[in-house]
């Protein structure tokens, strides 16, 4: 099994869709939560992928490495943890 890459996080559309009119609608929360966990200069890579031909698999991709150098296993799941409180994973 390949390692985890912890520094792109994965967020389905469909529940992005359920709490946001639009996914532009929650850059604001995501980039916040990003900083408030990996620190008020982090920046997001925003991504997505569509590729798949059923949109229930389509992902918003936030990928945070370029600013953060290592991402560790604690802020990983701290940003999991807030990304659950919003219904987001």
């Amino acid at each position: 099994m390949p390692p985890v890459d912890r520094s792109c996080l994965r967020i389905p559309y469909r529940l992005l869709l359920q709490r946001y009119a639009a996914a532009d609608d929650a850059e604001d929360d995501l980039l916040e939560l990003v900083r408030r966990v990996a620190g008020a200069d982090a920046a997001v890579c925003w991504k997505e992928d569509i590729e798949h031909s059923n949109p229930w698999f389509h992902t918003l991709i936030l990928d945070v490495s370029a600013s953060l150098g290592e991402f560790s296993h604690a802020q990983h799941g701290a940003l999991m943890d807030r990304l659950r409180a919003l219904d987001l994973a």
